[in-house]
């Protein structure tokens, strides 16, 4: 007395022959991927670079205190663009080449480290700096700063920071310099 002997109220058709096969592999997949899942969910907290490269661009200014008659007028303008690579701890070895606009148009080379602190927005930098700024290739300072970091994402964000230094010859006066720009990681 079944009332529709055809379709049976608790089964299903049957499979194709391929989604048969395909079934056990996906199952066997989605256990072993779970425990790596698992495990990356209970990692520390990620880098705040990727380890890799990082391009940043920045605008400063400042000027100089004490400078001699070599380096006047005392206020500095520059644009500087710096290449590092992020290896570990926080360290980037980086090389910046600046463009200066103020006073004159001179070219600085920077190569320093950066080191980011720990689970904070905030980094140190030191640098060595190398500038025409008295018409030939001349060693100016040793810059020591500091920044903060806005980050969009783990690869970009924006950037400001302060710098300060010792200088290297004589008439090159203690540099006080702010700047601001963007860095994107690779």
């Amino acid at each position: 007395m079944e009332r529709y002997p055809r379709y049976p109220v608790f089964s299903a058709p049957p499979l194709p022959r391929p989604a048969r096969r395909f079934l056990p592999l996906a199952a066997a997949v989605l256990v072993l991927a779970s425990p790596a899942r698992a495990a990356a969910d209970t990692s520390t907290q990620p880098a705040r670079r990727p380890i890799g490269f990082t391009l940043s661009a920045d605008l400063g200014g400042g000027g100089q205190l004490g400078a001699g008659s070599r380096y006047d007028p005392p206020s500095l303008f520059e644009l500087e663009a710096t290449a590092g690579y992020y290896v570990a701890l926080g360290l980037s070895p980086e090389l910046s080449l600046v463009l200066g606009m103020s006073p004159g148009v001179y070219f600085a080379i920077r190569p320093g480290i950066h080191w980011a602190v720990p689970e904070s927005p905030f980094y140190l930098r030191v640098a060595v700096d190398a500038a025409t700024q008295i018409g030939y290739l001349d060693w100016r300072w040793v810059l020591l700063g500091g920044g903060l970091e806005l980050r969009l994402s783990d690869a970009v964000g924006f950037y400001a920071e302060g710098d300060t230094g010792i200088p290297l010859v004589s008439g090159a006066g203690v540099p006080l310099m702010v700047r601001a720009g963007a860095f994107y990681s690779f």
